[in-house]
């Protein structure tokens, strides 16, 4: 129960997003799946938004989801572990899984997003 607390705390909503790109997943990939059922749709999604993006998201980078990142100590620990690594430009939380991007991008940028 304290990690979701925590979690709420952090997350925004897409009005408070300052990047482009995580807008756009927000309204294509986030709106679009089901919050029950979000392992079924998120990676079609996913892949659908990354295509329209060929400007951000390069022919060389990759993604990693990763699933129950807040389950217990551990798994936040590694979560954070993955996300502090150089190659790692972009994070995004959704509490029940994150995303890591692997990319060509000047800033490094860490999102938790309200899903």
């Amino acid at each position: 129960m304290l990690p979701y607390l925590k979690y709420r705390l952090k997350s925004q909503g897409k009005f408070r997003l300052h990047s482009p790109f995580v807008y756009d997943f927000y309204e294509e990939v986030l709106e679009e799946i089901n919050h029950e059922n979000w392992k079924e749709e998120l990676c079609n999604k996913l892949n659908l938004f990354l295509l329209s993006k060929e400007d951000v998201f390069k022919e060389n980078d990759e993604y990693i989801i990763e699933e129950d990142i807040h389950t217990d100590k551990e798994k936040e620990r590694k979560w954070e572990e993955m996300i502090s690594k150089e190659e790692v430009r972009l994070s995004i939380d959704c509490y029940h899984f994150g995303i890591i991007f692997k990319m060509e991008r000047k800033e490094k940028q860490h999102f938790v997003l309200r899903f």
